[in-house]
Order: C-alpha cells, then sequence, then structure tokens
C-alpha cells in the first residue's frame, strides 16, 4: 500500500537542513524561470538521439476535475509534518484545488532499478540530494535543481509517474521536502516519501514506488495527466507557488530554449498552447 513515510533521524546522523533553497528565489532567478530550466534540461538529457523532446506544462484545478477531498487525502500525513516544519498548512485552501503538471514525450522516462539504488536516472531523481551521476555535457549534473519542484509546492511536496522505455508498467511515487523538524517528540530529516518501502529495518529500507493500475488510474485522471503508456515523466506540484504562470514560463521557454525550438528538436506547451518551429 502507498502512503507517507516519515522515518526519524537517528541520533548518530548529523542534523541537516535544507539550506539551497535561496538559490532558486533570489534577484537573479525567479522560480518560474528555475522550474522551467529544470524540468527542460532533464527531458531534453533523457530524449534518445533522433528523437524530439516534447515538454508540457499544465495547471490542473476544480475546473479540470482535481477533487480537494482527494488531494486533502492524500496529503494529510504529509501536512501534519508541513506544520510542524513551520509552513502555514490552514492558509491552503482544499476548496480551491489546484496543481501545476508537467509532463515529457519523446524520453526514456526514469530508468534503472525501482527497488534498489543504483546509477540509474530513478534513483538519481529520488533518492539522491546534492549528488549527481550526471557528467560531460549533460545539463543537470548539480543534483540539486530538482529541488525546485517541492520547492515551488505549498505543502513541500511534488508526486511523479514515469513510464519508462522497455517497461510497460507506470510508476508511482511522491517525495515531500521541508525543513529538519521536530513531531510528536521526535526529530525527523527533511526528506520523506509517498511510497511502500523495502526492508525490514531502518538500516536498509529502500522507498519504492506502485505500479497499482487502478491507483495511478485515478492519480492520473485527478491530476489530468495524459500519458498513455509513453515514456516519460510526469510531474505533479499541488498547490503552485503564485509565480509560476504560463505568461512568465513561456517567456523563459522563449528566451532559453530558441535554438532547441527553431531546430526541431524541442516542442513546448503551456495550458495547450505550442512553442515549436
Amino acid at each position: 500500500m502507498i502512503e507517507w513515510h516519515f522515518i526519524r533521524q537517528l541520533p548518530c546522523y548529523v542534523d541537516s537542513g535544507i539550506t539551497q533553497r535561496d538559490q532558486f528565489r533570489n534577484d537573479e532567478v525567479d522560480l518560474y524561470e528555475t522550474i522551467v530550466r529544470e524540468a527542460v534540461q532533464n527531458s531534453l538529457d533523457a530524449t534518445p538521439n533522433g528523437k524530439q523532446t516534447r515538454v508540457s506544462f499544465r495547471w490542473a484545478n476544480g475546473e479540470t476535475g482535481l477533487d480537494g477531498g482527494w488531494l486533502r487525502e492524500i496529503l494529510e500525513k504529509q501536512l501534519e509534518h508541513a506544520a510542524a516544519s513551520g509552513i502555514e498548512t490552514e492558509k491552503i485552501d482544499f476548496s480551491s484545488p489546484s496543481a501545476l503538471v508537467i509532463e515529457d514525450f519523446g524520453t526514456t522516462g526514469l530508468t534503472g532499478s525501482v527497488e534498489d539504488k543504483d546509477n540509474g536516472d530513478f534513483s538519481g531523481f529520488w533518492r539522491r540530494h546534492g549528488k549527481s551521476h550526471k557528467t560531460g555535457t549533460r545539463r543537470g549534473r548539480w543534483g540539486l535543481g530538482k529541488l525546485v519542484y517541492s520547492s515551488s509546492a505549498a505543502t513541500g511536496a511534488f508526486f511523479g509517474v514515469t513510464v519508462r522505455e522497455g517497461d510497460q508498467d507506470a510508476w508511482l511515487m511522491g517525495q515531500s521536502v521541508l525543513d529538519l523538524h521536530t513531531y510528536e517528540g521526535g526529530e525527523y530529516p527533511p526528506h520523506a516519501y509517498f511510497s511502500k518501502m523495502k526492508g525490514s529495518k531502518i538500516q536498509n529500507m529502500v522507498p519504492v514506488p506502485v505500479n497499482d493500475t487502478g491507483y495511478i488510474r485515478e492519480f492520473s485522471r485527478q491530476f489530468g495527466l495524459t500519458r498513455n503508456g509513453e515514456p516519460g515523466l510526469s510531474i505533479a506540484i499541488p498547490f503552485p507557488h503564485e509565480s509560476l504562470t504560463s505568461e512568465k514560463m513561456l517567456g523563459v521557454a522563449i528566451i532559453n530554449y530558441f535554438y532547441p525550438i527553431l531546430t526541431g528538436k524541442l516542442v513546448m506547451e503551456f495550458n495547450g498552447q505550442a512553442l515549436d518551429a
């Protein structure tokens, strides 16, 4: 069964906070710029030679079918920890649900083992922070850019569904990135997972995604995911920051990716508005 897993900080571990969030909101780089760059650069990196990359940014809400009660239910346990870390969760309005949905197509999806840590993209995306196995000319090498997804959410949480090249299954997982916090007398590290857990002891537990067809179908319906078995990655960010608008993000796309767009290597969409050659 998929659920939120918050595991207490072991006394032998060094307390570590997420101090890198500031790099996403400063005088030079804003959140809407960083999220476009991060999403597109990772999609380009995951595109096989000769294929066209398509990246879609879309906003889901009550009018598109996103149910606030359903969203509250899957976030319930996470919200308790978010409040304990200083997030003003009482300001989150579930009667007016919203989400930013980012999907890529033409890519390989998050390849590698879903059950064990390895050097594949799945572990790199979900199980590493501040460390990347990317080398050479690959764009997202610094290992911190994916922090922008949780930083963009009012709750500090986001979800992802991936279909990998050569694998017909869809895999769902979520991640919460908060400050180091105390909850019900225990201290908790920043990262937690919406997942299953493999392993019986804390020392060897690994968060693993679910591939339950019915559950993922409902998840996809709620957020309006358009993936239909094609390889790639779909990200859902509940209650995105107000600065994340299609107008601002469209401008960032034109300025930063005009060359791959003009050469036909990249197509981007913003709420259905295509940006192509």
